[in-house]
């Protein structure tokens, strides 16, 4: 590869721009060269030989090759500005010199600096300048001295000075202009290297997706947020991407989007698919951009919000559970309860247990808070092994517990259940070092749709007292 200078701007890659078409060959440029140069010469309009006067200018015509020009640079047009158009300038020169019109030098150097701006850029126009001057003076030193000219020697010093005049104003013009478009090229280029760093670095996402559905451009991002290389994903359906049961979301929005007109947005939290066959969490910004030209669709931004919403899982799940059993609270016991009633079948249809450790105290204060709150942690488990799997069962503070029970088509069955699970509890635990017995007391209620939690509550309470109470009058105490 090419290595550009350091320091100059590079445009890159330019086309090129040889002076003499590859259709004409030499020998036809000769020749007409040749014809031309001897109707001058029999016309007196041309002083030297016909022959010398067209190879001169094939010659001339061949400089003006790029594959010339990077010989002459070492490789790259960049280089050795001087010294190609001094050769350029030079040729040209001692092909008016010998035709005797030398004092057109500086309009014919205007040619040779529009080109050698087009390949070097705008640095060029003030060597070229110069190199015209100096040539200038030196062929009309040598019409002082003699050489040929079609004019008298006055005329033409005359003649070369108004040209060299209008040749510097008109390369300075073709510098000038040159300089502003490489400026406005080169703020263009680190304008687009700037997004592109920005877009390619970004822990967003952005796609484009057309009217049939398909990804049209996906940013580089989706490498390290989602394991894709942007290729595989191309051209491939953007739905396919989420989870199941995100696409009616995802298919909604798009629909909105497009229906919404220009600049219509929407945002969404959704599963989508990682590489490696898991699914992270996005937040999904879509925007309208189907009429604009540079974009023609509906522009996606995404970013993984897996660990966030991870955050406010543990944080939710923090407020609703008990540290200690990692069962509901009380809080989440009564929303629970409240969402069974609001959806019961008919009245009676939803049971509360409401469960208090019969004995956990004389534990708790003779062996000490973490023998307590081991029995806790094991009668937790022993209740919920004694339930249904659909069965709710939350820790509403201290040694009480609630269940709540849907589905309940028999209260005799209800019964039986919670006589079975205080059955179980009369049974041994086995603590760190101990084994301790204690029990425990349910009250049962039932309720329905007319029913309300906080009631259902409290009745279970009740009769959970009263259960105890028959107990010790059972046990005498």
């Amino acid at each position: 590869m090419t290595q550009v200078p350091t320091g100059r701007p590079f445009l890159g890659a330019r086309p090129a721009t040889d002076a003499v078409p590859p259709a004409i060959g030499a020998p036809v440029l000769f020749l007409a060269i040749l014809g031309l140069a001897e109707w001058g010469r029999r016309h007196g309009a041309v002083l030297g030989s016909p022959a010398l006067l067209a190879a001169l200018v094939v010659l001339f015509a061949a400089s003006g090759s790029e594959r010339y020009q990077r010989l002459l640079g070492g490789g790259h047009l960049h280089n050795r500005v001087v010294l190609r158009l001094v050769h350029a300038t030079v040729l040209i020169g001692v092909v008016l010199l010998v035709a005797g019109w030398g004092f057109l030098l500086p309009a014919a150097v205007v040619l040779i600096g529009v080109l050698h701006i087009g390949w070097s850029g705008s640095r060029t126009w003030r060597p070229a300048t110069g190199v015209t001057a100096v040539v200038t003076v030196a062929m009309e030193i040598a019409v002082q001295l003699g050489a040929p000219s079609v004019v008298p020697p006055a005329h033409s010093h005359l003649a070369a000075t108004i040209n060299l005049l209008l040749a510097g104003f008109g390369l300075g013009n073709l510098g000038l202009a040159a300089a502003r478009a490489e400026e406005a090229a080169l703020t263009l280029q680190r304008a687009e290297e700037r997004f592109r760093a920005l877009v390619q670095d970004s822990s967003d996402v952005v796609a484009v997706i057309d009217g049939l559905g398909r990804i049209t451009h996906v940013s580089a991002a989706v490498r390290h947020v989602g394991g894709w290389d942007p290729g595989e994903l191309l051209n491939t359906g953007y739905l396919d991407l989420f989870h199941p049961d995100d696409q009616l979301a995802i298919n909604t929005a798009l629909t909105t989007v497009t229906d919404g007109g220009a600049d219509c947005q929407a945002r969404l939290e959704l599963r989508v698919a990682h590489r490696d066959g898991t699914w992270h969490w996005h937040e999904v910004t879509l925007r309208n951009a189907i009429d604009h030209p540079a974009v023609g669709g509906i522009v996606s931004n995404q970013r993984d919000i897996s660990d966030r919403r991870a955050q406010q899982d543990r944080l939710a799940h923090a407020a609703a559970h008990d540290p200690l059993t990692g069962l509901p609270n009380r809080t989440e016991v009564l929303r629970v309860l409240e969402e069974a009633l609001a959806g019961a079948t008919g009245e009676g249809s939803v049971a509360l247990f409401f469960i208090d450790l019969d004995g956990f105290k004389a534990v708790n204060d003779g062996y000490g808070h973490a023998a307590g709150d081991a029995l806790l942690v094991a009668a937790a488990e022993r209740l919920r092994a004694g339930l249904r799997s659909e069965d709710l069962l939350g820790r509403l503070g201290g040694d009480e517990f609630a269940a709540v029970l849907t589905g309940v088509t028999s209260a005799a069955d209800v019964q039986a259940r919670a006589r079975r699970l205080m059955a179980d509890m009369r049974l041994p635990f086995d603590l760190p070092g101990r084994r301790v017995r204690i029990g425990a007391s349910i009250g049962v209620a039932v309720g329905g749709p007319a029913t309300k939690a906080d009631d259902l509550m409290a009745a279970a309470d009740t009769r959970m007292y009263e259960v105890k109470a028959h107990s010790r009058d059972e046990a005498g105490v």
